[in-house]
C-alpha cells in the first residue's frame, strides 16, 4: 500500500512537470507572436499583401463648379488637364530604338524643338528615378493626352504616363477680378467655396491572390455652379471707362458699382488698379501715384486684391446730401416748402462754412439745395433736425452697418460714423454735406437706392441662382427688402431735386439726351483737409421717375479735384448700358 501511494505521488509530480513544460512552451510561443506583431507586423503585413493581394485607395477629385454671368457666359471654370510624367528607369531599360522613338514622338506631339530636355532622362543621375514631372508637358489637354496614349499603346513611346490635375481658368483675365476672386480666399470663390467645391470620390483597387484586380468606384460629386446677377457686358463697359479715367486723371484708385435699385442685383462692380485672375501677381491699371503712396511692399498685392467697393471706406461728400435731406424731410423736421438762405458762407458755432467757389445761392427750397449742392443750405437743414432724429435714420439707412452683400471681408465702418453721444451740432452740420465720417461704396449706393426707390432698403447681392452639377436650379435669390426707411412721397421729392442736379445743377455732365437721369455730385477733402487731396464722385439713377439702374463712380485723388471726370465716366457708361438693358431715350 505504501508503495502504491508512493508511485501515485510520483505520477502527480511528473504530470505537474509536464503541464508546466507545456505552459512554458505556449507562453514562449505567445510571447514570440506578440514580439513579431509589434516589431515586424507592418513589414510582414506588406509582404503578405504583396504575395497574396493588396489594396490601393485613389482619390477622384470633384470638378469645381462654374461661375456664370447672368446670361450664362462663363466667368470661371475648372478644366481637367494632365501633367506628363517621365519614368527614367523604364526609359533607360528600353532598347535604343524605343528610347529614340520616345524622344522623337514626344517632341513632335508636344512641339519641342530642343530634344535635350528629354535626352537628359537617359543620364546616370536619373537611373533610379521613376517619377519626373516633365516641365514641357504641364497641363496638356485631353485631346493631346489621347494622341500620346495611342502612341504608348502602339509601343512607340515608353516610360511615360499621366497625372490628372485640375486647372481653374478665367476666360476674361481681369474682368470682374475683385468680384470673382481666386484661391478660395477672395471674392465669390471664397464666399461660395463650399458650394463650388463638390465632394471627392474614390477608386479602391484590390489585387487578388491570382494577380487579378477588383475595383470599386465611388464617383465624385462635382461642385455646384453659380449664376450671377453680374452682366459681363455691363462689367466691360464699366471697366473700360475706369481704366481710361485712371490714365487721364492719374488717380490713386477708381471704383464703380452698377446696381438695380429696386432689386439689389449688382450688374457690375470694379476697382482699379486690378489684376489678372489667371496670373494674380500681374497688376493691371496701376498708376505711378499708387506705387508712390503705397507704404509697404509686402502689403502691395493684398491691397490690390482687396475689393474697395465693399472693404474700403471714404468720405462721401455731397453725394450724401440726398440721404440727409430725405431724413429731415421724412421726419417732418423740414417741409418741401421751407425756405433756406445762402449768402455763400455761414457762421456756425464759431466756425465759418462756405459753399463751393463761394457762390451765394440765395433763397432755396430743399430741392434747390440738392440741385445746387449747397453746403450752407444743408447746415440750416441740420439745425432743424434733432440729432436723435437723424441718428434714427442713419441706422435705418444702414450707414455704419454691413449691407449683407454676398462677398467676403465687407467692412461695416461702424467705428467711422458718429454715434448719438458724439453727434453734436457741428458734427451734425458736417454730416449733412457728407464729411466727418466714412462709409463703404456699397453702403452709399444701397442707401441712396432706398432714397429713390420709394424708400425701400434692399439688400445688394451678386448670386442669382445656384445650379447642381446637372444644371438644375437648387436655390434662387429673390429681392430682399430689409425695411422701408422713408415714404414714397419723400422719395418723390428727393428724386425731383436729383433730376434737377443733372438738368441744370452741378451734374449736367451726365445729361444724356432723351433720358431722365437724376444724380448727385460729390467732392470730399481727404485726410485732415489740409493736404489738398480730394475724392470726387457721382451717384446717379435712370430713369429717375422709375429707376432701373443705379451707378456710383468714385475717383480717389483725380488731378482735376472736381467731380467732372466722375460725371464723364458715369455719362459714358450709362450711354452704353441703358440701351443695352433695353432702356431707350424718350421721344
Amino acid at each position: 500500500m505504501a508503495k502504491q501511494r508512493q508511485n501515485g505521488g510520483l505520477n502527480k509530480v511528473r504530470l505537474l512537470l509536464l503541464v508546466s513544460v507545456i505552459l512554458l512552451i505556449f507562453a514562449g510561443l505567445f510571447g514570440r507572436i506578440i514580439y513579431i506583431q509589434v516589431a515586424h507586423g507592418e513589414e510582414y503585413t506588406q509582404a503578405v499583401q504583396a504575395q497574396q493581394g493588396s489594396t490601393q485607395d485613389t482619390t477622384i477629385s470633384a470638378l469645381r463648379g462654374v461661375i456664370y454671368d447672368r446670361n450664362h457666359n462663363v466667368l470661371a471654370e475648372t478644366q481637367q488637364v494632365y501633367d506628363v510624367i517621365i519614368d527614367p528607369k523604364a526609359l533607360q531599360s528600353a532598347d535604343l530604338v524605343d528610347q529614340q522613338s520616345t524622344i522623337q514622338q514626344l517632341s513632335s506631339v508636344l512641339d519641342i524643338t530642343d530634344t535635350s530636355v528629354l535626352e537628359k532622362y537617359l543620364d546616370a543621375e536619373y537611373a533610379d528615378s521613376q517619377y519626373e514631372r516633365f516641365s514641357q508637358g504641364r497641363q496638356i489637354s485631353e485631346s493631346t493626352k489621347s494622341v500620346l496614349e495611342e502612341k504608348i499603346d502602339a509601343g512607340s513611346i515608353v516610360g511615360v504616363w499621366f497625372e490628372a490635375i485640375q486647372s481653374r481658368n478665367y476666360p476674361n483675365d481681369e474682368l470682374a477680378a475683385h468680384v470673382i476672386g481666386f484661391n478660395n480666399v477672395y471674392g465669390l470663390e471664397m464666399e461660395y467655396d463650399e458650394e463650388l467645391s463638390g465632394i471627392d470620390g474614390r477608386i479602391i483597387r484590390t489585387r487578388t491572390e491570382d494577380g487579378q484586380y477588383l475595383e470599386e468606384v465611388v464617383d465624385a460629386q462635382d461642385g455646384n455652379s453659380l449664376v450671377l446677377t453680374l452682366d459681363q457686358t455691363v462689367q466691360y463697359y464699366l471697366e473700360q471707362a475706369l481704366a481710361k479715367v485712371m490714365e487721364e486723371e492719374e488717380c490713386l484708385r477708381a471704383c464703380g458699382i452698377i446696381m438695380n435699385p429696386k432689386t439689389g442685383e449688382v450688374y457690375a462692380m470694379a476697382n482699379y488698379p486690378t489684376f489678372n485672375l489667371n496670373n494674380v501677381e500681374e497688376v493691371v491699371g496701376l498708376s505711378s501715384k499708387y506705387t508712390t503712396e503705397t507704404k509697404q511692399a509686402d502689403t502691395f498685392l493684398s491691397e490690390i486684391w482687396s475689393n474697395f467697393a465693399v472693404s474700403g471706406t471714404y468720405e462721401p461728400g455731397s453725394t450724401f446730401k440726398p440721404i440727409f435731406a430725405a431724413s429731415a424731410l421724412d421726419s417732418g423736421s423740414i417741409s418741401e416748402n421751407d425756405s433756406f438762405t445762402c449768402n455763400s458762407f455761414y457762421m456756425y458755432y464759431d466756425q465759418t462754412f462756405q459753399c463751393a467757389f463761394s457762390v451765394a445761392h440765395g433763397i432755396q427750397s430743399i430741392r434747390e439745395i440738392i440741385q445746387n449742392s449747397c453746403n450752407v443750405g444743408m447746415i440750416q437743414v441740420s439745425e432743424r433736425t434733432p440729432a436723435e432724429t437723424y441718428y434714427k435714420y442713419q441706422q435705418a439707412f444702414g450707414i455704419g452697418q454691413l449691407t449683407g452683400i454676398d462677398l467676403p471681408y465687407e467692412e461695416s465702418a461702424a467705428s467711422l460714423v458718429y454715434d448719438l453721444d458724439s453727434l453734436g451740432p457741428v458734427e451734425l452740420a458736417t454730416v449733412s454735406f457728407g464729411q466727418g465720417f466714412n462709409l463703404t461704396p456699397i453702403q452709399l449706393l444701397t442707401a441712396e437706392s432706398a432714397v429713390v426707390n420709394d424708400g425701400n432698403l434692399v439688400r445688394p447681392h451678386l448670386v442669382k441662382q445656384i445650379l447642381d452639377a446637372d444644371g438644375n436650379v437648387i436655390s434662387e435669390t429673390n429681392t430682399e427688402t430689409i425695411r422701408q426707411v422713408i415714404s414714397a412721397e419723400t422719395s418723390a421729392i428727393i428724386r425731383s431735386g436729383m433730376e434737377a442736379v443733372v438738368e441744370t445743377g452741378t451734374g449736367t455732365g451726365v445729361n444724356l439726351e432723351g433720358y431722365r437721369i437724376g444724380g448727385k455730385t460729390g467732392t470730399a477733402e481727404k485726410g485732415d483737409y489740409s493736404e489738398g487731396k480730394y475724392i470726387v464722385s457721382f451717384t446717379g439713377f435712370a430713369p429717375i421717375d422709375d429707376p432701373e439702374v443705379g451707378i456710383l463712380i468714385i475717383l480717389d485723388e483725380a488731378k482735376s479735384g472736381v467731380s467732372s471726370p466722375a460725371q464723364s465716366v458715369a455719362a459714358e457708361v450709362l450711354s452704353q448700358v441703358l440701351p443695352y438693358l433695353n432702356i431707350y431715350p424718350q421721344s
